[in-house]
């Protein structure tokens, strides 16, 4: 062990990056790195930094509360002057073998900051329960590159981007009355900071690149020196004087004859724009070389399509449409304004104006791109938020745009985004994104058009019964009546939509859609003949995997599929034009439909011959998280069809799951408990026997523990107690269900008796979900307490290599198609194999197989490692490096909800918190629940209004996506801004048929409004004993409190006897003096509800 003594305001860092360049490589042999490489490469970066000049940046890595779902962040947090850099750390006593194979220094070094007088820190703990503001000061960082690998270099240009943000955040504090510093004081230092950078930036941070892009290395040096010492226009004019062959030698620079005439003949081949676009733009800003390159030569290939002429113009197109291979490779508006609107001490000319419709129309784009589920957003919302920014820019680069500049730019404008005016409110789109929405709608409403489907062979009812019946099925041979009625409604809805060429087949999960996918491409071949061709489609390789292996037909992605056809560029994005379009396959079938995005569906539609198409068929479950993308298209199309065309609709209502355990008497609280949020439109009343369901499961969560055979509910109190709750359970269960017990030394064997029995990988058997990534109830923090639980030994023993061990339950992160792809060893084939591997994909690690003869010696340590996937057991996928764990592999004991669609678990635990709220909504919680088929645990944090929150209708995500396709739908704007309103129970004036279950109570919601009436909805009333009901309204009137419950079922028994035995639980706790009660029983009588507001508030 090392010791040492750290200043206040210092930080350990390192610069990991360069640790593992290729140069730091032993070519002889040996270890894989060389030391005294490593050693001199740590020595010269800290030699680069600058006591007393050199600026520190602070961030967390992705492990932080703002980091979710599938968005993993780095947050910078504060920021400082260094005042001291620490020297190096070597070990103590370290052996002369030991320091020849690893170096004698400690990979770490002391960088003191000058804090408090040159710094600040950002007080995001002061904020946290405070979202509205959080947003505004949370700093993610706009080109995450810069925040890699711990510790990274930044360029001054990079520097310049950050300081301007945080001098937003700072005007931001400052407007808030924030006391956490002076943050005035720190204003003016942010601004003193901007002169120092711009004067180390200069006019032509891109030159460099620009003459490597030429292979002029011999220039640099020369330019770096001349830059820091002449008028940096003067430099460039030289070099590039030079280059065109205008002067013939430039002194200072050796350069052969053969090397010039090289230059010249790669400047030569460049065309006029081109060559422009080189000397006269590409200069100002600070790009890679291989950035350069993609805009000059391949600039399709990075989601360019204006020409060379147009972007050199406008080189705000770069930050319009440039899409990189990787976050190294990003342009930022910030990085494209700083070279159009340089600081006017250095002497350069802007390009533009900082008023100018250019810089506007990137600024709208940047906007649109920051909220990526919407497909439109308000133009006044975007030119608030857009002008907020800029107020807190240097005077010479502010601007204030109004609708005016909208209004006489448009023409221009357009080119980039789309103008729509709905009702007297405009709102724009990014242009792409509208063409594809209206792309999507064309090719739906032609399908939906066309006449029905004629069939060469009959599909009989007799037919659809043979391909849905199994005997097999434990169902018909043990309740054979019930089995057949269910197969009746499934053959009612195969018959309904099989000939319609558009047709949607949903239900939620347990269904049977699956089953039903497969019993229409039998009816495809019977109706059609063999060879009729059809094509079996997935949004994720793992729903695919799944689907092809249910129905025993092939199936792909659909980026497979469009990339097959030349669809899809190298960085993953799709082209608009120039693939081959599709034309011989008659059927598609696209299944996870839930999952499918804008731009993805609207890319394979036009990958596609529709004119050679018989039928399309979506198969999803619309209660479903919508996709991490632009839209919420399965949601909107499902709207439309059950609008316009319900016959085009097959909606399966029998729960075969639910039934198969209902009847042999497993339990269905999984189902029960998930139908409470399932997604529902405005009612005429609220269903009677829904609405005895809900008061029967919620009396029963409330209770907790086990609601049914396969549903349990837990309450935990502080994250020590969820952890210690969390590890009992999954260990009693794994106890049950191996019969095996936890040896506390080794509790990894009962562990892989679970997720690996006789050594065949079974890793969905037990899955903890949870929405966050960070927090201590999110899934990084979870992973690493259930790693320390079961792999300990492993831990101690052998150590960890890109945060993983020997036996960990591990998941893909990153798609590794047939052109990336990895390599496995097939125990079939006794070779190694190129593979695909796809994001979502959950395995175990193992020992490597070049290790198994010598892992068991006692200094020996993983530095490599296999995993067997689920769906690929014969195959051991290689994983040989840190780096290639770390970018390819996260621990899944525990994953989010977005990880786990699609997936099917045995055992679910599912995470559910009370004060952190931001992702929760009725979908989330709907799907990780439903991944459990056999049982699932909730982990409730503290009671049950988690549970009952997720039920309102105003906590969809679906509510919350602006969209038009089919229909306009904007968000009401009061759901933009429902932080500075929304209390749980409080109804907007606005918003009462968004926010109330039934039409009738929404009519009882407006007539209070209209009489100025406060009331709550649906808020929870608690008797004295602990048990709860949840009257409709809640009104405070005069110093009094009222209950309305509108019963609407009467006609219903079972709902008659429910109201019964609330009634007397009004009366049993003294509330019923004050209960009014409104009853429905041939349609709403508003003449009555009238006369009881009269009666009781005299109004």
């Amino acid at each position: 062990m090392r010791e040492w003594q750290l200043p206040p305001y210092s930080v350990g860092v390192w610069p990991y990056e360069e640790m593992y360049r290729d140069e730091m490589e032993n070519k002889g042999g040996g270890t894989k790195f060389n030391a005294v490489n490593r050693r001199a490469a740590a020595n010269d970066f800290f030699a680069q930094i600058e006591e007393n000049k050199s600026l520190i940046f602070y961030y967390t890595n992705y492990s932080n509360p703002f980091s979710d779902n599938e968005t993993n962040r780095y947050v910078i947090v504060g920021m400082s002057r260094i005042k001291k850099v620490g020297s190096e750390i070597t070990w103590i006593n370290q052996s002369p073998e030991m320091e020849q194979k690893y170096g004698p220094n400690v990979w770490v070094r002391g960088i003191t900051a000058d804090y408090p007088d040159q710094g600040l820190r950002l007080p995001y703990h002061a904020y946290l329960d405070q979202p509205d503001k959080l947003e505004k000061m949370l700093f993610v960082p706009e080109n995450p590159r810069d925040f890699k690998y711990a510790t990274r270099k930044i360029s001054d240009d990079s520097a310049i981007g950050l300081i301007e943000r945080l001098l937003e955040i700072v005007g931001y504090l400052r407007e808030i009355n924030d006391q956490h510093e002076n943050w005035q004081i720190r204003e003016q230092w942010l601004a003193s900071l901007l002169a120092e950078l711009w004067q180390g930036r200069g006019l032509y941070p891109g030159l460099l690149a620009c003459l490597d892009y030429l292979k002029f290395s011999q220039a640099i040096p020369y330019a770096l020196h001349q830059l820091k010492t002449r008028d940096q226009r003067d430099v460039q004019d030289e070099l590039f004087a030079f280059i065109r062959a205008d002067t013939h030698s430039i002194e200072g620079i050796r350069v052969s004859d053969k090397e010039v005439q090289e230059i010249r003949k790669k400047w030569r081949r460049l065309y006029p724009t081109q060559q422009t676009l080189l000397a006269d733009v590409l200069p100002r800003f600070a790009l890679q070389t291989r950035q350069i390159t993609k805009i000059l030569e391949k600039p399709e290939s990075a989601s360019l399509y204006s020409d060379h002429e147009a972007i050199a113009e406008n080189p705000y197109i770069l930050c319009e449409e440039y899409v990189g291979e990787d976050p190294d490779d990003q342009i930022t508006f910030r990085q494209i304004d700083q070279g159009i609107i340089p600081s006017p001490e250095l002497g350069g000319e802007a390009i533009f104006a900082p008023d100018d419709w250019q810089r506007l129309r990137a600024l709208c784009v940047r906007q649109l791109r920051a909220t990526p589920q919407h497909t439109f957003l308000r133009a006044d919302q975007i030119l608030l938020q857009i002008n907020t920014r800029l107020s807190y820019l240097p005077d010479w680069k502010r601007a204030h745009f109004t609708p005016r500049d909208l209004e006489i730019d448009q023409p221009d404008l357009s080119q980039a985004l789309t103008f729509r005016t709905v009702e007297g409110e405009l709102y724009l789109y990014i242009r792409s994104v509208f063409e594809d929405e209206r792309e999507i709608e064309t090719v739906l409403r032609d399908l939906a058009n066309r006449s029905d489907i004629s069939l060469r062979f009959p599909v009989q009812e007799s037919h659809w019964r043979s391909y849905l019946h199994d005997a097999r099925s434990p169902l018909a041979q043990s309740f054979p009546t019930e089995y057949d009625d269910a197969i009746n409604q499934q053959v009612i809805v195969c018959q309904r939509i099989f000939r319609r060429p558009l047709s949607v087949l949903c239900g939620p999960a347990g269904t049977g859609k699956t089953t039903l996918v497969k019993a229409i491409i039998q009816a495809v071949e019977k109706a059609h003949g063999q060879g009729m061709s059809f094509q079996l489609l997935a949004p994720t390789g793992k729903a695919a995997d799944r689907l092809r292996e249910k129905t025993g037909k092939d199936a792909r992605t659909l980026h497979s599929f469009l990339a097959q056809r030349g669809w899809l560029n190298d960085n993953l994005t799709f082209k608009r034009q120039g693939g081959q379009r599709e034309e011989s396959i008659t059927t598609f079938i696209l299944d996870e439909s839930s999952m499918l995005d804008l731009p993805l569906l609207a890319t394979f539609f036009r990958s596609v011959n529709w004119n050679g198409v018989q039928r399309l068929i979506f198969v999803g479950d619309p209660n479903q998280l919508p996709p991490i993308g632009t839209g919420k298209v399965f949601a909107d199309l499902i709207d439309w069809l059950r609008a316009d065309l319900h016959e085009n609709v097959g909606e399966l209502e029998t729960n075969m799951r639910q039934l198969i355990n209902r009847l042999s008497g497993q339990g269905t609280g999984i189902l029960d408990m998930a139908s409470l949020y399932i997604r529902r439109g405005l009612e005429e009343v609220k269903s009677g026997e829904r609405e005895v369901h809900e008061e029967d499961m919620i009396a029963r969560a409330q209770e907790g523990g086990d609601i049914d055979k396969d549903l349990r509910i837990l309450y935990w109190q502080t994250t020590d107690d969820l952890e210690q709750q969390l590890i009992e359970t999954i260990v009693a269960d794994m106890e049950e269900v191996s019969g095996e017990t936890l040896n506390p030394e080794r509790p990894d064997k009962l562990w892989d008796a679970v997720l690996s029995p006789n050594r065949t990988p079974q890793p969905e058997a037990v899955q903890v979900i949870s929405p966050y990534r960070g927090e201590l109830f999110g899934i990084e923090h979870i992973n690493g307490v259930l790693q320390k639980h079961k792999n300990t030994w492993w831990l101690e023993n052998k150590g960890l290599l890109g945060g993983v061990t020997y036996f960990d339950k591990v998941i893909q992160v990153v798609n590794r198609p047939k052109s990336n792809p990895l390599w496995a060893w097939n125990s079939e084939t006794g070779k190694n194999e190129r593979i695909e591997v796809y994001n979502g994909e959950i395995g175990v690690s193992a020992i490597h197989g070049f290790d198994k003869d010598v892992w068991r010696k006692p200094y020996f340590y993983i530095s490599r490692l296999q995993v067997s996937f689920s769906r690929k057991q014969n195959y051991r996928v290689d994983y040989r490096s840190e780096t290639a764990v770390s970018e390819n592999l996260e621990l899944a004991y525990a994953i989010s909800v977005h990880k786990s669609q699609g997936s099917e678990f045995d055992h679910v635990y599912f995470i559910l918190p009370k004060h952190k709220r931001g992702l929760l909504s009725r979908e989330l919680f709907y799907t990780g629940i439903t991944r459990a088929q056999k049982h699932c645990t909730i982990l409730v944090q503290e009671d049950i209004s988690p549970l009952l929150s997720l039920m309102r209708r105003e906590r969809s995500t679906l509510n919350h996506i602006n969209s038009s396709l089919f229909q306009f739908r904007p968000v009401a704007p009061e759901f933009e801004d429902m932080d500075t309103w929304y209390i749980e129970g409080k109804i907007h004036r606005t918003l009462a048929d968004y926010m109330v279950q039934s039409k009738s109570e929404a009519l009882i919601a407006n007539m209070l409004f209209e009489r100025d009436i406060p009331f709550q909805y649906d808020v929870r009333l608690h008797g004295p004993d602990g048990t709860l009901y949840r009257p409709d309204f809640v009104i405070q009137w005069r110093g009094e409190t009222w209950y309305w419950e509108h019963f609407g079922m009467m006609h219903d028994e079972q709902y008659r006897n429910k109201r019964e035995a609330k009634l007397a639980w009004y009366r049993k706790h003294g509330f019923a003096e004050h209960l009014i009660e409104t009853y429905e029983t041939s349609g709403f009588d508003s003449q009555v509800v009238r006369g009881i507001i009269q009666e009781k508030f005299g109004v």
